[in-house]
């Protein structure tokens, strides 16, 4: 035994001593801590954790399945109850534009059932049937005096051309014919598509009284075909109404609609070739009816028989309607 252990013992057996009194009592022993502690080694404390880690997979083994089950419980509730924090946070912030949109289409089927409440509370139209075929009927009937009247143009323009000049300047007679049969075609059309004043309407002028390359009045003629300098004969070319149907997008709850829209083409009679085109509404009364919002438009090829005089357009973005005459390019919208 070294010194240093001698001396250890030494110390325990005078602790053993004090610890009884004279008659042989027990005394509560003094623990004193040593003054210093000594450092662990590497091996020591890699000893150490091997005992901890042993120790936890112990605990770990022994648990019960009834254990295991808490612990899972109390983690899927923390899930959950995130996941709900989550929903309340944002059910809050789009519930006032669920509640904006469900107000919108609310108010929209209120509206809506409103329209039909008073389109079935309205009486069935049972002469329907009757009122279009009226309508058809006059729009049509009215669309063919119409084309007469243009037509009927093509020849006093002829003549005009043909017939000799007077000495004094005054025009001939089918140039004064000519004048006095616009008020043909007045009739037919409403007043507020007039544009010349009547005094100048129904006198003989050789320069018409508007702009005839942006407006037309209905009175005048709306295309006069010319070969050179003379109108070509009236059997060279011919009006002719395309077609009149009732305008279904102003009809009534009933279905019904009192107005009509008309289309007039005009062809050179060898070719078929289409010269100039014509649209107009027709609006009706249940007696009679006038038509409005005139539209007059010379294709390329009409524009190649024109007035020498008379500006040509250049063809390139007036509408051709569908048919024989389509080969050449369109002309400019203008009214001649």
């Amino acid at each position: 035994m070294t010194r240093a252990d001698e001396e250890i013992d030494d110390t325990i057996d005078q602790d053993a001593e004090s610890s009884h009194s004279a008659d042989g009592e027990a005394k509560p022993k003094k623990v004193t801590a040593p003054q210093t502690r000594r450092k662990l080694t590497g091996v020591e404390l890699e000893a150490r954790f091997d005992a901890w880690r042993n120790e936890q997979r112990a605990k770990r083994e022994a648990r019960t399945p009834e254990d295991g089950a808490r612990m899972l419980r109390r983690g899927l509730g923390v899930i959950m109850g995130a996941a709900i924090l989550a929903l309340v946070i944002a059910s809050a912030v789009t519930g006032k534009v669920f509640q904006a949109d469900k107000a919108e289409n609310d108010s929209r089927i209120t509206i809506l059932e409103k329209q039909v409440t008073d389109a079935q509370a309205m009486p069935v139209d049972t002469d329907l049937p009757e009122k279009m075929t009226k309508l058809s009927e006059a729009a049509a009937a009215d669309a063919g005096k119409v084309r007469d009247a243009q037509q009927t143009y093509a020849e006093l323009y002829h003549q005009s051309s043909t017939q000799p000049g007077t000495d004094n300047g005054a025009p001939n007679e089918a140039m004064a014919a000519t004048a006095e049969h616009r008020k043909v075609l007045a009739p037919l059309f409403s007043k507020t598509s007039y544009v010349a004043d009547d005094e100048d309407a129904y006198t003989w002028q050789n320069v018409v009284p508007f702009d005839a390359a942006s407006e037309i009045d209905p009175r005048f003629p709306w295309y006069v075909r010319y070969d050179g300098w003379k109108a070509s004969d009236s059997g060279t070319y011919s009006w002719k109404v395309e077609t009149v149907m009732p305008n279904l997008g102003s009809q009534d709850f009933s279905g019904a609609t009192n107005e009509a829209k008309a289309v007039w083409l005009c062809r050179d009679v060898k070719s078929g070739y289409v010269l100039a085109w014509a649209s107009a509404v027709y609006t009706y009364d249940g007696q009679s009816g006038v038509f409005d919002d005139l539209n007059v438009v010379v294709t390329a090829a009409g524009a190649a028989h024109q007035h020498p005089g008379r500006k040509k357009p250049d063809g390139s973005d007036a509408p051709e309607p569908s048919g024989k005459g389509t080969e050449k390019k369109d002309a400019k919208d203008g009214q001649r």
